[in-house]
């Protein structure tokens, strides 16, 4: 049987951030969504270049180095039944053209009354290169343990991308499980699942080496569950 690391989620156990962002790739105009009101932030592997948008269409963008923050800036309209000023966000689509790493992003800005958003432009071939780095830049072991960590932090590596999936599996007697998503590097995989139990059940990692192809380490958040409770089950694997 080949090997595999068996890594204790406890020692991981920290406040975690969000995978959720929107990602643009590609060529073409690429329609994304931002908050109407709040500063929305859009990320560059490397530094921004220029910015290029028409100013008379009410938006702001301010870059600093790999960011740049995006806001709707609000105009005074008279309130005929109030008799006062208001504030009013303008909701139509903005064209914004963003340079990031040598190449032109067209991004069709679409308002929407939504918290404030992150979009993630992408540069495949420098993401593999730095997914490279991550990956040879320590001890084996360490880089497996390192990769779950990121996984349940929610903080991908450098150059790693994360692929939302919610695809529920096969049914267990006393478990339901669905793929959650996939971080994706230069050789290796971290497939999140979640696990919710039908009733009160105990887990054990070496039933769920066969749920992946090539697995090198798995961790679950919990080992027992009452019914209805969940938990993480993280699985690395080297990509095929």
């Amino acid at each position: 049987m080949k090997k595999w690391i068996l890594i204790l989620i406890a020692k991981l156990m920290v406040t975690s951030n969000l995978f959720a962002f929107q990602v643009v790739q590609g060529e073409g105009y690429q329609f994304v969504d931002i908050s109407l009101k709040d500063t929305n932030r859009i990320i560059c592997p490397v530094s921004i270049g220029q910015a290029i948008f028409s100013k008379e269409k009410n938006i702001q963008v301010k870059i600093a180095g790999q960011n740049a923050f995006v806001k709707i800036i609000p105009h005074q309209e008279f309130n005929p039944e109030t008799g006062q000023q208001k504030l009013v966000y303008p909701s139509y689509p903005r064209e914004l053209y963003l340079e990031c790493g040598g190449k032109i992003f067209s991004l069709v800005l679409t308002p929407k009354d939504i918290p404030a958003e992150t979009i993630a432009l992408r540069l495949p071939a420098y993401e593999k290169e730095k997914a490279t780095e991550y990956e040879k830049s320590g001890p084996y072991r360490k880089t497996l343990l390192e990769l779950i960590r990121s996984a349940y932090l929610e903080q991908p590596p450098e150059g790693y991308q994360v692929e939302e999936t919610n695809q529920p599996l096969k049914n267990f007697d006393k478990i339901e499980v669905f793929l959650r998503r996939k971080m994706k590097g230069a050789h290796y995989v971290v497939y999140e699942y979640v696990i919710t139990a039908k009733q009160k059940v105990n887990l054990d990692e070496i039933h769920f080496l066969h749920i992946t192809r090539n697995p090198l380490a798995i961790s679950l958040s919990k080992l027992i569950l009452t019914e209805g409770e969940t938990a993480r089950l993280f699985i690395v694997s080297r990509k095929s």
